[in-house]
């Protein structure tokens, strides 16, 4: 009998600790919000010669709305062996706002970073991700996206979303991932 108590108390016990971590955290806590780190200032006298320079502040709080979207790197998924994509309503929001940027910002350019899955070897995916990034430029360049404006890389399988373990988490893998370069 204690032979079977002492391992049920213990499964108990973990299952117990397993809730309360999960449900009492205050990370994910609704009603509650993050604290504030408090950092000590210390007070540096300003000479009159002085220049003050301020380092420029990149956070979220100082971006357009567009470039906002634009952060956000947009993929492009391909089905296995094939060079097609499917636009969705996503892709074409997101195409129409870089465009609309890129015509207001001349000097700003797209990255189409190129990726497989693990099929293959290593030279022949990296050239399939070349491939596949250089047919959404074409795509891109068709639809008035100016062509030096677009960059190219292929990084083959080198860095997968998924696990290539199931036909699912590979199809997640090939892809080509677009996003803004500042």
């Amino acid at each position: 009998m204690n032979r079977l108590l002492i391992p049920l108390l213990i499964l108990l016990g973990s299952l117990l600790f397993s809730w309360f971590w999960n449900c009492n955290r205050k990370d994910y806590c609704p009603d509650c919000q993050p604290k504030a780190s408090v950092a000590e200032v210390t007070a540096v006298p300003v000479l009159a010669d002085t220049v003050t320079v301020q380092a420029e502040d990149t956070t979220q709080a100082n971006l357009t709305p567009e470039e906002k979207v634009l952060f956000e790197p947009l993929d492009v998924y391909f089905q296995s062996g094939k060079s097609s994509i499917n636009r969705t309503e996503e892709i074409n929001t997101w195409l129409s706002t870089a465009k609309a940027y890129l015509e207001k910002n001349p000097n700003e350019k797209l990255s189409l970073t190129g990726y497989t899955d693990s099929d293959g070897d290593d030279d022949s995916n990296i050239v399939l991700s070349e491939k596949r990034a250089g047919i959404v430029k074409a795509i891109l360049v068709k639809d008035g996206f100016a062509d030096a404006d677009l960059t190219v890389i292929g990084k083959g399988e080198t860095e997968p979303i998924a696990g290539n373990d199931t036909p699912e988490n590979k199809a997640k893998n090939r892809r080509v991932s677009i996003r803004l370069i500042k």
